[in-house]
């Protein structure tokens, strides 16, 4: 009896591996990390499916989840990474970031990558993460070359906190790994410095008792205000002068186009929202709406229903 229960969960996991290489987890090419195997299944949103990939990459074996949709996703689709904030679970992170409405609308695959204790090492920041010198961009490459193999698709990087401080660490090391980058909340860590213009948006609040808006704003130590940040990202990025300013709600939206290799800059201002992620019932439009709309060159629309 225990041969035969053996063998039925062997025939799960076999099973689960086979369909998730066909969302996307094809073999990639020779020299890449071992296969992830599928170790859970679930569904989440209206219309998605969760799946939860286990890896081993530098000598730790790691978590990531990928949520797509359950009626089938355009070879097209762009594949969105979201790095959580400092303590913050993936699963918690899946809930707060309210980025599931584009999977269940069958726009797009979102990939979570789980930290190290609920961190990030951003390269001199932050937790458990950084004091183990944990390498985490080994850890999201690996995930890239499994999710999107030969970089075939769209593929945007996000962060939220230390996440966006990670999401720096990626732009300023390996430029090229995704197409588009999103920071809320959290800037480049000391020595990561943008080598060539790269596609951003850095998302902030007037009110950041952690992160100061501009100049002599109260904040955390060693956090650059984000008027200065986009300064210097705008430099780094060879961007015009001339930009695009639209109001919505509690949003101001600055962006300028036409930037170094065809690259763009963005500047998403909430005038309310303290040190969170910008969503409702506080921040309106939500981080998500904006992500999205500035990632695919869309105009500003609600999340889909």
């Amino acid at each position: 009896m225990r041969r035969i229960a053996g063998f039925a969960v062997a025939l799960v996991v076999v099973a689960g591996v086979a369909v998730g290489l066909a969302l996307g987890h094809a073999a990639p090419k020779a020299g890449k990390p071992a296969r992830p195997s599928v170790i859970s299944s679930a569904r989440v949103g209206k219309a998605s499916t969760a799946r939860t990939y286990s890896i081993k990459v530098a000598g730790l074996k790691r978590r990531y989840e990928v949520i797509t949709p359950t009626r089938g996703l355009p070879k097209s689709a762009p594949v969105i990474v979201f790095l959580s904030g400092i303590g913050v679970s993936a699963s918690r992170e899946i809930t707060r970031d309210e980025l599931v409405p584009y999977s269940d609308a069958g726009k797009a695959e979102l990939v979570y990558p789980v930290a190290v204790d609920n961190s990030w090492n951003a390269d001199g920041c932050c937790g458990k993460a950084a004091s183990h010198k944990v390498n985490d961009l080994a850890f999201i490459k690996a995930v890239m070359a499994w999710v999107d193999p030969g970089h075939k698709r769209p593929g945007y990087l996000a962060g939220y906190s230390n996440g966006a401080r990670m999401a720096y660490r990626v732009a300023c090391t390996d430029p090229g790994l995704f197409d588009g980058y999103a920071a809320a909340k959290g800037d480049p860590t000391r020595g990561c410095v943008l080598r060539k213009p790269v596609t951003i948006m850095q998302i902030a609040s007037v009110n950041d008792p952690e992160v100061p808006y501009k100049p002599r704003d109260k904040g955390s130590s060693g956090e650059k205000p984000q008027t200065t940040l986009v300064f210097h990202v705008h430099a780094a990025d060879k961007c015009p002068a001339k930009s695009t300013v639209t109001h919505s709600g509690t949003l101001t939206l600055t962006i300028w186009s036409g930037c170094g290799n065809g690259t763009r800059l963005a500047f998403a201002v909430w005038s309310v929202g303290v040190h969170s992620f910008p969503r409702t019932p506080v921040s309106k439009p939500t981080a998500s709406q904006v992500i999205w709309a500035f990632f695919t060159k869309t105009a500003l629309a609600p999340l889909p229903a």
